[in-house]
């Protein structure tokens, strides 16, 4: 099967969106793009589930047909019937995008509206997605908007990434890139003093040299700024097209949880929040 980008839709106006933001890339990319509407059937897994004497209701499969058909013919009508492709999965949705993964070069997710469901909605789609995928995942966030693609840098391996994700999205978009290296102080006394920040603009040029030898049609403004990163990133994707960051996952197994950042991006982002791992 041919590369494709890899959507997840559940019926939402937010699911919505990110097929659109994913068919765009599509074009943009010359790649297909699949379709996955999951669903979770209680039925099949009575009696092991809820209470007795309790029968869960039927789940209505025909509407479930009907939305991944929908979403399918939206992609078909824009790209062509060989570049769409969909499947309806009887799993949760993390589980079902995880497992079609395989053949995709980008993984899309929507969130829902900023209340109290949102946070669950991401734990269990989107967190988990952004996790454990083998490629990008991108999260559509608000509005869709040219603007800036904006990236983070740490100086890691993982930041290293994403610079090189940023480059070729902000090259394909015609858009400015803007690079923030967010320095935040271990110590309240730990100032940025100006030769350190000097030093610092410096280091910055020289690491995105190659990049823009690569890719010398983009615009790039890289900065040096100090305090939490998060708050930095949120407060410039207010303007942004995109921002992208490396997912730099702590915990017991490694790899398999996203940092901090990247988690404050997926619940407070203005704009999409694209999260490179490290292949």
């Amino acid at each position: 099967m041919s590369k494709y980008i890899l959507v997840g839709v559940d019926g939402t106006p937010e699911a919505h969106v990110a097929l659109r933001w994913a068919v765009d890339a599509a074009e943009q990319r010359g790649l297909a793009v699949r379709v996955v509407r999951a669903y979770l059937n209680d039925l099949d897994r009575w009696p092991a589930i809820g209470m007795a004497g309790y029968v869960p209701p039927p789940l209505p499969l025909d509407q479930f047909q009907d939305e991944l058909d929908e979403a399918v013919r939206l992609v078909r009508d824009r790209l062509g019937e060989e570049r769409a492709s969909g499947v309806l999965a009887d799993l949760d949705p993390a589980h079902a995008l995880l497992g079609e993964t395989g053949n995709a070069e980008l993984v899309v997710v929507g969130t829902r509206s900023p209340n109290k469901m949102s946070a669950a909605f991401l734990g269990s789609v989107a967190t988990a997605v952004a996790a454990k995928a083998p490629c990008p995942v991108v999260v559509v966030r608000g509005e869709h908007r040219a603007g800036p693609v904006v990236v983070g840098s740490d100086g890691s391996p993982d930041s290293e990434d994403a610079i090189a994700f940023a480059f070729e999205e902000a090259a394909r978009a015609g858009e400015l890139l803007r690079v923030v290296y967010c320095r935040r102080p271990e110590a309240e006394y730990a100032v940025l003093v100006d030769s350190t920040k000097e030093l610092l603009k410096n280091w910055l040029a020289e690491s995105l040299a190659p990049y823009q030898e690569k890719y010398p049609a983009v615009t790039v403004r890289a900065t040096v700024v100090e305090g939490r990163p998060s708050a930095s990133l949120i407060q410039l994707s207010e303007i942004a097209s995109l921002v992208v960051v490396g997912s730099r996952g702590r915990g017991g197994v490694k790899g398999l949880l996203l940092g901090s950042v990247s988690q404050s991006l997926l619940h407070h982002a203005a704009s999409p929040v694209a999260i490179i791992r490290r292949r």
